[in-house]
């Protein structure tokens, strides 16, 4: 009697759990959440749990939506295992707003293998943005190319800085590969004479001692006065603070995936200038409505921390996500996602609307500059384009 009790409970929970699996769809992440850079994945993971959760408020869905996340602490060879960790024993069906160029670009074969879709890596390399290369790629964001074209555009025609005293500093990845790249082409299309006049460094991924680049920077006359900064927050700070102590104050400019918040506090207290370029409008944009809707959903939540740039973006990408399953029916394969989003790149390719769906607009899309120093921020307007071409701005290419 108690065996044949036992049975039933048995079989009685595991109905339950199946249930739960069932009306769940899971979504997969990987990023840096430990180290040094766990500022930017748990940013990342704190953004798409709450737009995650204003999905299954809304209801509007026959299931929640859920999101898994493992740490791969920026290391390309630690993302694979966790990638097929989430595919193998957690079941997700998608990976959405995964961290970094060369983790992403890692696990692509692995992805395939499977026929899980990659939606809004927080990346802009063009080796995730080639339809060619991986189809089951979905980015909305920005490229590396734009954001380093308008950075540039700041510095040499808002600043006044010639192509020739700028430097660059980027980490040794695909990464840096990708920021070095459009850094001396967009250079070169600011007038710059002479590649070899560019002071070029690089430097590890993940490593903090920094006496290297320091030396390089103070070894070159005259001092750059501006650099452009291709890494991550915790090596940007670490430079940004050493030259300070030589009382060397350069206009940095660094792209989005720096995590401007994390440099912000980091370097208050030094003299320096840093101008910043986003994908996502200003928090302080009042009048943008997916701002307005963003702070909302974090006060319901019970979220007080401050809000952060890259939880935003990720905010937006988990609003993305419910944009292509409001259409389909029942529980969702992957497939069903991935055609899906080409479907709804396709038929927003020109929208002008003022909501979600203008991240699939190739036209609409939009960088931002932000400048920050010594306790100070200041929002320097937007820009609709700042490359030659749209043609890397489309959600699958």
């Amino acid at each position: 009697m108690i065996r044949r009790l036992t049975l039933y409970i048995t079989l009685f929970f595991s109905c339950l759990i199946g249930q739960a699996y069932a009306d769940e769809l899971r979504f997969g992440f990987t990023g840096p959440l430990t180290g040094q850079n766990a500022f930017l994945g748990n940013e990342a993971v704190r953004g798409i749990r709450l737009g995650f959760e204003r999905i299954n408020n809304r209801g509007e869905l026959n299931y929640r939506v859920s999101l898994f996340p493992l740490d791969d602490q920026y290391e390309p060879s630690k993302t694979v295992p966790q990638v097929e960790r989430l595919i193998e024993n957690v079941g997700v069906k998608a990976l959405i707003g995964s961290i970094g160029t060369p983790t992403n670009l890692a696990t692509l074969d692995t992805l395939a293998k499977y026929g899980i879709p990659l939606i809004t890596p927080l990346s802009g390399a063009k080796s995730l943005r080639a339809e060619r290369a991986a189809p089951f790629i979905f980015n909305v964001r920005a490229s590396y190319t734009d954001e380093v074209y308008f950075l540039i555009n700041t510095l040499t025609k808002i600043y006044n800085i010639r192509p020739d005293e700028i430097a660059i500093f980027a980490q040794k990845d695909s990464y840096g590969d990708a920021g070095l790249s459009s850094a001396m082409q967009a250079l070169s299309q600011a007038g710059l004479k002479d590649p070899t006049s560019v002071l070029q460094i690089r430097h590890p991924r993940n490593n903090t001692e920094v006496d290297h680049v320091v030396a390089d920077i103070l070894g070159v006359f005259p001092i750059p006065k501006a650099i452009i900064m291709v890494s991550t927050y915790e090596t940007t700070s670490n430079i940004i603070e050493r030259l300070a102590q030589f009382d060397i104050h350069p206009l940095y400019a660094t792209l989005s995936l720096s995590g401007l918040e994390a440099i912000s506090l980091r370097t208050k207290n030094t003299s320096c200038n840093i101008i910043i370029s986003k994908t996502v409008p200003p928090l302080t944009q009042s009048d943008s409505p997916l701002v307005k809707q963003f702070i909302e959903d974090m006060a319901k939540s019970g979220d007080t921390l401050p809000p952060t740039t890259i939880q935003f973006e990720s905010y937006i990408n988990a609003l993305v996500v419910e944009q292509a399953l409001l259409p389909l029916k029942g529980m969702p394969t992957s497939q069903a996602i991935e055609t899906s989003l080409k479907q709804l790149a396709e038929d927003n390719k020109y929208n002008q609307s003022e909501s979600i769906l203008q991240f699939f607009n190739q036209n609409k899309q939009r960088l931002w500059i932000q400048l920050i120093g010594n306790g100070f921020s200041k929002d320097m307007g937007a820009e609709h384009s700042m490359t030659p071409s749209h043609s890397n701005r489309d959600l699958t290419d």
